[in-house]
């Protein structure tokens, strides 16, 4: 396996856990608004993770793309 695809797996492993965790802190924030807790700080939060989740999404399609213009012998 060649470089880039051992970027591209660790990319996608971090995708999905970064996923997950926005995932718990969507429900993390539900729990506090629920029990009439203050929820800004966790939704301040939440905007980060988003934010980061999109620059590791980009970061992926970037690797990608360099798969994809090393065509075969990239494998």
């Amino acid at each position: 396996m060649g470089l880039e695809h051992e970027h591209l797996a660790q990319a996608i492993r971090h995708i999905a856990r970064a996923e997950e965790m926005v995932s718990e802190q969507r429900q993390l924030i539900e729990r506090m608004a629920r029990d009439g807790h203050d929820t800004r700080m966790a939704e301040t939060l939440l905007r980060t993770m988003l934010t980061t989740l999109e620059q590791m999404r980009e970061h992926r399609r970037m690797i990608d793309a360099a798969i994809a213009v090393g065509g075969p012998a990239a494998e």
